[in-house]
């Protein structure tokens, strides 16, 4: 939204499809982070737990389901160029058969195999980690990757990155109820059990997001040159808060509920708290991106 009326369009149809797309976009991949952190951590869990996980896991792709459904209708608007093609059914056969509906029925396949997580088996984790897979590579179907002339390398790039920001972000929500047990020292454990695998996500989403940002900037002068590159500039201020609030969960409230301090389960949940806050700012950040248009050079 900021950046459509920045760039001098100011289409509040477009503005606010930024917004239902920024709401898809977390509800989604929170969905996916959810399902994988049932599918590493569900032993470690309590009954309640587990129970609080699948709850977010569900809600998480109820709305995902509502978003992603309510941006067809923007869709129609933007090929139309007006906010009536909302309206004109006709155009939505050719929106399902397009870049846009392939991404969505991607997503709506990955977000039914997500609900095997809630079953305790073998065969429920593999389908919910593919499910997870499918979830990530949607947005990627459906962005500047498809018409890129490195298609290829930014659609891999985006789906780990997808993948790894996923499990990070949906993994934040769970998490807050390992907090509360009554016995801090057990709750350490658990939370240190899921920072081996966030410390190889983070890194992943660190890594493949510098990479992702340089090709579709195009340079690393266009950073500065364009609103695409502040953009791109904001969201990567707000990933190093992120990080930095992990760093303090890690090394500072796990290390004092390991000696039984019964208040750094709390400090702990504030912390995860103000990390949701920055993630979901940078999935604004990101649905601001997928709309604004590549600096000249970056898509060739």
């Amino acid at each position: 939204m900021i950046l459509e009326f920045w760039q001098g369009a100011g289409d509040p149809v477009r503005g606010v499809a930024v917004l239902v797309r920024a709401i898809a976009t977390a509800s989604a991949l929170g969905a996916a982070g959810a399902a994988l952190f049932l599918v590493f951590l569900s032993e470690r869990l309590t009954f309640e737990e587990a129970r609080a996980a699948r709850r977010w896991l569900v809600l998480f792709v109820a709305v995902a389901l509502v978003s992603s459904a309510a941006l067809w209708p923007f869709r129609a608007a933007a090929l139309t160029g007006v906010g009536a093609g909302m309206g004109r059914w006709q155009l939505y056969p050719e929106i399902a058969r397009s870049p846009f509906g392939d991404a969505a029925f991607t997503l709506l396949a990955g977000l039914a195999l997500l609900l095997f997580a809630r079953v305790r088996t073998a065969w429920g984790a593999g389908l919910a980690t593919a499910g997870a897979l499918l979830v990530c590579l949607a947005p990627a179907l459906a962005g500047h990757a498809g018409a890129h002339g490195r298609r290829q390398e930014l659609i891999a790039l985006s789906l780990v990155h997808g993948a790894a920001a996923a499990f990070w972000f949906g993994s934040l929500f769970p998490l807050r109820s390992v907090a509360r047990r009554r016995d801090p020292r057990t709750a350490s454990e658990t939370i240190l059990a899921w920072s081996r695998f966030a410390m190889v996500f983070a890194g992943l989403a660190v890594a493949t997001g510098v990479a992702l940002a340089l090709v579709l900037a195009g340079s690393p002068a266009a950073l500065v040159r364009t609103g695409y590159g502040w953009a791109v500039l904001a969201k990567t201020a707000l990933v190093g808060a992120m990080v930095l609030g992990a760093l303090a969960c890690r090394f500072k409230h796990v290390r004092l509920m390991q000696r039984g301090d019964v208040l750094a389960g709390e400090a702990f949940r504030t912390s995860c708290g103000r990390q949701i806050l920055f993630a979901l700012l940078i999935f604004y950040a990101t649905a601001e991106l997928t709309a604004a248009d590549l600096p000249v050079a970056a898509g060739r």
